[in-house]
């Protein structure tokens, strides 16, 4: 009987071992390796198929091979033609379920594409399916024909990313401000975009900077470009849409600053010829008022002496239309001289930088800080090294227009020079005819107090201001062969570095050779704009009226300009 017993239990034994030792090879442990997943999701399975016919389904689901989550799907996905609605799109698991809004009415015999851009990404590593897409037509085929192109700043021509290419089967002007596209894309970085499975047919084609997403254009508020005429589908098009910002129906005020004693800048939305500041409250009793405005005419300083009441009412019109009435506690002068934020004083704000090289070729400027009234010419001194120049005798005053610079100039002695600036304070040698800054010199200019005044009746401090000249060889120049049709109007030519900024600018109306010295050593490129109404300025479009912004065109190149080197091309511009 203990033999049975004893055989019993060895087999308990063994049937134990063997559950610990099945128990232990089902563990899942860690892998010790391998190659990391970078492959997208697959798609395994369509409900209804892909390419769908005859489409009338309100639930689509798409089926992978693994899991899959979502991901940015509110800036990825794109619907074309748009929906009433957006769909409500989730994931379960491996599939994508895409449940249309159940008042949706898909519109009879249309392809439609469901763009999810990179939105969908398996959900371990987190791999995007690029560019996936869900087509299906409501119809008995899909339309395939397609359309590319760019969209630019019609200025500059930079390019930027969701910018609305809209095409229109209404080809009626109001259609954008009315309805949604029938089919529209948005732009890449570089401003290209494709429109796909799109109908055959002429369409009304337009670019839109949609600010409020709606699809539509709102007018002033958005940029808009727009090809004129219509577009056929089935033909092949090269493309190329400037993007512009119409001008504003209306000028208004923006804001206004007054911090200062006897000085109120007033911002405009955009410039006009026709602004009119006018005190309500002024007595006229020894008052003095001087307007200046900026170069667009969309910034206008108004400054006020010998006002003093607590209060300063400005009526501000453009033209015959009053935009707004200020009613401003005016800083009193007595108030300024007390200020220690911003003291009642007549001072420079810019002037040349002594601790950097001044360039050859450029203007000695030197900003005030208020207006000037006078400048006693005979008392500045300006020295090259230690040889003294003479300044011209005469007393400007009251230069017309006030300005709040000068400018150190040169002339012959024995000749008479205009200042188209009306700001120049002349500087001359008998020694030296048709005076330049030399290369590599040092110059010193001393500007004694009580040698400028203001309007308000302030002068200045003493102002000492000593730079060099850089050494010739420094810079390089370019001449440049300019080619250009005959027109009606004229030609804009501009330098530009590689931050957009201005370096040269000329007008011309016909070819010619232009010569750009004293060039730093960097690089430019060369921007021509169809000055076509001769403003001497860039001007934008009009969508109603069918107006295009003036074409501007850049160089291919950039132009590389070393130290003491001399650069000659040709730029030949057709129409």
């Amino acid at each position: 009987m203990n033999n049975n017993k004893n055989h019993i239990t060895h087999k308990i034994t063994l049937l134990l071992a063997g559950i610990l030792l099945l128990s232990s090879c089902a563990q899942i442990v860690s892998p010790g390796g391998g190659a990391k997943d970078i492959l997208p999701p697959k798609t395994s399975k369509y409900i209804p198929d892909s390419a769908q016919l005859n489409f009338n389904s309100r639930i689509i689901e798409i089926t992978f091979d693994e899991y899959i989550q979502l991901k940015d799907l509110n800036n990825q996905l794109i619907i074309s033609p748009l929906l009433a609605k957006t769909p409500d799109i989730t994931v379960k698991g491996k599939t994508l379920i895409i449940e249309l809004d159940k008042e949706e009415t898909l519109k009879p015999n249309t392809t439609y594409c469901m763009s999810f851009g990179n939105a969908i990404r398996d959900l371990n590593e987190n791999n995007a399916i690029e560019d996936f897409k869900y087509i299906f037509s409501t119809g008995t085929f899909i339309d395939s024909l397609s359309l590319v192109g760019k969209i630019q700043n019609g200025f500059n021509q930079s390019t930027e990313k969701g910018i609305l290419a809209l095409l229109y089967s209404d080809l009626s002007d109001s259609i954008v401000y009315k309805n949604q596209p029938d089919y529209f894309a948005k732009t890449e970085k570089d401003g290209t975009f494709r429109i796909n499975n799109i109908k055959a047919g002429k369409y009304k084609l337009v670019a839109i900077k949609d600010g409020n997403a709606n699809y539509k254009y709102d007018g002033e508020t958005e940029s808009i470009g727009f090809i004129n005429g219509s577009i056929d589908i089935s033909e092949k098009q090269n493309i190329v849409i400037d993007l512009f910002q119409e001008p504003a129906k209306k000028v208004y005020l923006k804001k206004y600053i007054h911090d200062s004693y006897g000085k109120v800048t007033l911002i405009f939305n955009q410039g006009s010829d026709s602004i009119r500041v006018q005190p309500l409250n002024n007595d006229k009793k020894g008052v003095q008022e001087y307007r200046t405005f900026s170069k667009n005419n969309d910034t206008l300083v108004y400054w006020i002496k010998n006002f003093i009441k607590d209060s300063l009412i400005l009526q501000v019109s453009n033209g015959n239309m009053v935009l707004d009435t200020l009613d401003l506690k005016f800083i009193s002068r007595v108030e300024a001289e007390k200020s220690k934020k911003n003291p009642l004083k007549f001072k420079v704000v810019n002037s040349p930088n002594g601790n950097q090289g001044f360039d050859l070729g450029t203007e000695i400027k030197i900003q005030f800080s208020s207006l000037i009234a006078e400048v006693q010419n005979e008392k500045i001194e300006f020295k090259e090294d230690t040889l003294l120049f003479k300044t011209d005798k005469t007393i400007a005053t009251n230069y017309g227009p006030l300005k709040t610079h000068i400018n150190i100039g040169y002339r012959d002695s024995t000749k008479t020079s205009e200042d188209p600036d009306n700001s120049g304070v002349f500087i001359y040698s008998p020694e030296f005819k048709n005076f330049v800054l030399k290369e590599n010199t040092t110059y010193h200019l001393f500007i004694p107090p009580g040698t400028i005044s203001d309007v308000f009746g302030l002068t200045n401090d003493s102002i000492k201001i000593d730079f060099k000249t850089r050494e010739e060889k420094f810079y390089g120049s370019v001449k440049l062969n300019l080619v250009v049709p005959p027109t009606s109007g004229e030609y804009i030519i501009q330098l530009l570095d590689e931050s957009n900024n201005v370096v040269r600018e000329n007008f011309v109306m016909q070819s010619a050779e232009l010569n750009y010295s004293y060039l730093a050593p960097r690089k430019y490129k060369l921007k021509i704009i169809f000055d076509e109404n001769r403003n001497q300025k860039w001007d934008t479009g009009n969508y109603i009226k069918k107006v295009q912004p003036e074409k501007v065109i850049y160089n291919s190149e950039l132009i590389n300009i070393r130290s003491n080197w001399d650069a000659e091309l040709e730029w030949k511009i057709s129409n």
